[in-house]
């Protein structure tokens, strides 16, 4: 991947990070550009092809380094919850992804002046006077990039040292080489997106299995860090409570509960014109031809669907000892 063309914003033709990466990459081609949105936001072009043939793109953040908390998100109950966009699109596939429906095209855009976000964070710490939960960019899969940049060790080692900071990295991978390199702290929690075998199979097929991602978790526990299991989305099928009751009991078979810190779950919900774009790009997986309800222009299950699966899922994962589980409204 990445090996024929390597889109660069000519700003940072002469970045060290820049270098690094062409160094591990050795593109056939380096095209230079004035600003990342030239590539990404390509019109009358296929999604679906694109994402075949995904491109890097290295580029600046200029400005935004961080936003409020989406209300289709958990805050944890955290007063103050923020999230940022280091990265944008996914090394990923997920067919319920609503990236397919949000930018264009799927090329993956890398920002390199980290510095720079972490400034804006530390800043917006000294605004507030008050403890922040910040989501380390929900737009991507940050420990799958670490290969490229190291996201996770910076922002690891910043929260470290700001007792007001928690940030939250959320992940599918399980290449954690970078938890060799940093120290766990409560400031830190590693949030790792689970599925059913079942649902991975189908709809996250070039994603780690579930088997990987548990020797990931095992591997997080071990170095101290604290972990959040995320059950988003829940997917429902005719079967659903035997398919997710087997999932919990692999799970728990292996990773003690009293290891957990929390654990989030959310059923399918997308916003609407996503919802309705990724239809237009052509996707014909069956999770985009079922009977939704649109309710704030947001697609999601019925009530009663969605009350019956998260009953389901908060008393197994009672029974199971998990004392803190936050539900994605």
């Amino acid at each position: 991947m990445f090996k024929h063309v390597v889109y660069i914003e000519k700003s940072l033709s002469k970045n060290s990070a820049v270098k690094n990466i062409i160094t591990r990459l050795s593109p056939e081609h380096i095209i230079y550009i004035n600003n990342y949105k030239e590539v990404l936001n390509q019109t009358n072009s296929s999604w679906t092809f694109n994402k075949a043939y995904q491109k890097i793109i290295l580029a600046k953040r200029e400005d935004e380094f961080y936003y409020k908390g989406s209300y289709l998100t958990s805050s944890l109950n955290h007063p103050h919850f923020y999230y940022n966009t280091l990265a944008l699109n996914c090394l990923y596939h997920c067919e319920y992804c609503y990236l397919q429906g949000m930018y264009n095209t799927p090329h993956l855009v890398l920002f390199l002046n980290n510095h720079d976000f972490i400034r804006a964070t530390k800043n917006l710490l000294l605004q507030l006077k008050d403890k922040i939960y910040l989501a380390l960019s929900y737009d991507t899969d940050l420990p799958a990039l670490e290969t490229y940049y190291p996201y996770c060790q910076e922002w690891i080692d910043f929260a470290n040292k700001e007792k007001n900071l928690t940030i939250e990295i959320r992940t599918k991978s399980y290449q954690l080489s970078f938890l060799d390199d940093t120290k766990p702290s409560a400031n830190v929690i590693l949030s790792f997106t689970l599925s059913p075998e079942e649902i991975q199979k189908k709809y996250e097929p070039f994603t780690p299995s579930l088997k990987q991602r548990l020797k990931g978790i095992q591997k997080a526990i071990n170095k101290g860090y604290s972990i959040m299991l995320c059950f988003d989305p829940l997917i429902y099928t005719p079967d659903f409570k035997k398919i997710y009751s087997r999932f919990f009991e692999s799970i728990f078979s292996k990773i003690a509960s009293q290891d957990i810190y929390a654990v989030s779950i959310g059923v399918f919900r997308m916003n609407n014109d996503f919802f309705k774009s990724i239809r237009k790009n052509g996707n014909t997986m069956d999770i985009y031809f079922y009977r939704y309800e649109i309710k704030n222009k947001v697609i999601t299950y019925s009530e009663d669907i969605k009350n019956e699966m998260i009953t389901f899922v908060k008393q197994e994962l009672s029974r199971r000892g998990i004392e803190y589980i936050f539900v994605y409204e």
